[in-house]
């Protein structure tokens, strides 16, 4: 297969259709910032299918990029890649996108997102934390299951030390579900928490800036919110993430 240039190292399930999958490249992989995407692409035939991931860590040199990732019944790449065991060769492309945060840039933070959405925020959580810098963020993540709320574990513990200035809100949009019976968070789509706990989460307009990340109706809908509430709209910088069988995230 011409062209294949990194290999699936390992993937780690979160659930039947979340995904940790840790690629490595043949080679030491171009340079890419917190919040970037690169696609992973399979053969088929005489044509390629690739889809856009972020990486939910910062660069490693020499490592595998990290990818959080979920499974699309009947998507065209998808279910390839749950096929795939460890070992097995793809293509790995080139980092892209302007989905960045600024380091130096030290303004409290709001980061939403749903689903895997959570991927880039994670990025700029880490690095953040491995270059020494702390500043006050808050992230709302929501799922339909508790057990998608990918991070979950590291997020939480991240918030339960007052040194890193994080706050982790997580929500769960179907709570009458069965897989959620054990779950006692907070409940409701992401942007309805939001609202009703902005005044607990302690959010200020001025001086915020946010970073919106998955589904495009949770975009708009905080895009709104935001605005209503004074956040100016160069104050929110947004990605919304598409089905595996849709196009690109769109930044």
């Amino acid at each position: 297969m011409d062209g294949v240039n990194a290999t699936l190292v390992e993937r780690r399930d979160l659930t039947a259709d979340v995904a940790s999958l840790f690629v490595r490249p043949d080679a030491p992989g171009a340079p890419y910032r917190a919040g970037q995407y690169a696609t992973l692409g399979l053969d088929d035939g005489d044509r390629v299918i690739q889809r856009p991931y972020s990486m939910a860590a910062p660069h490693a040199p020499h490592g595998a990029w990290e990818f959080h990732v979920r499974r699309v019944h009947g998507g065209a790449l998808t279910e390839r890649l749950w096929e795939l065991r460890d070992g097995a060769r793809l293509r790995l492309g080139t980092p892209r996108g302007r989905f960045t945060a600024d380091p130096s840039d030290g303004r409290p933070r709001l980061l939403v997102a749903t689903g895997t959405g959570i991927a880039p925020f994670v990025a700029m959580l880490r690095e953040d934390l491995a270059g020494g810098r702390r500043r006050r963020t808050t992230v709302v993540h929501g799922a339909a299951h508790a057990d998608e709320l990918g991070f979950a574990d590291l997020l939480a513990s991240l918030a339960a030390d007052p040194r890193t200035g994080i706050r982790y809100l997580p929500t769960i949009s179907r709570p009458a579900d069965p897989r959620n019976r054990r779950w006692s968070g907070a409940t409701g789509r992401a942007e309805s928490v939001l609202a009703d706990g902005w005044d607990a989460l302690g959010l200020e307009p001025a001086g915020l800036v946010a970073y919106l990340c998955g589904n495009p109706g949770m975009v708009s809908a905080v895009r709104v919110m935001l605005e209503a509430r004074g956040v100016g709209p160069a104050d929110v910088r947004a990605e919304s993430y598409w089905l595996d069988r849709a196009a690109a995230p769109v930044a």
